[in-house]
């Protein structure tokens, strides 16, 4: 049987697989100044949270191994897919322009 921390990034990464495309397809809706707000936005919560988790390792703490830890583990997961995101539509948006530029 799975252990509740196992379960918990289970739960996260079904989240980041179920919301990805209707994130992207909003994120593809905002023009270039809000797509880059939002990829802001995004990074610098990811930032304080892998903050966290290096404060925490400075402490002398393993949060990689502690089972209390994961739930911060999970969230570092469902932050970096939502800044994937950003960063995937941009892309896309970017190869869009410059084929449409060539045309």
């Amino acid at each position: 049987m799975p252990s509740s921390n196992t379960e918990s990034r289970e739960v996260v990464n079904g989240i980041i697989n179920s919301v990805t495309q209707l994130d992207r397809d909003a994120l593809r809706r905002l023009d270039p100044e809000k797509l880059s707000a939002q990829f802001d936005a995004r990074l610098e919560l990811e930032d304080y949270f892998h903050a966290l988790w290096e404060y925490l390792k400075a402490c002398g703490e393993r949060p990689a191994t502690r089972g209390e830890y994961q739930p911060l583990a999970a969230v570092l997961d469902l932050l970096t897919g939502l800044s994937e995101n950003v960063m995937f539509v941009d892309c896309v948006m970017q190869r869009d322009l410059f084929g449409e530029l060539q045309r």
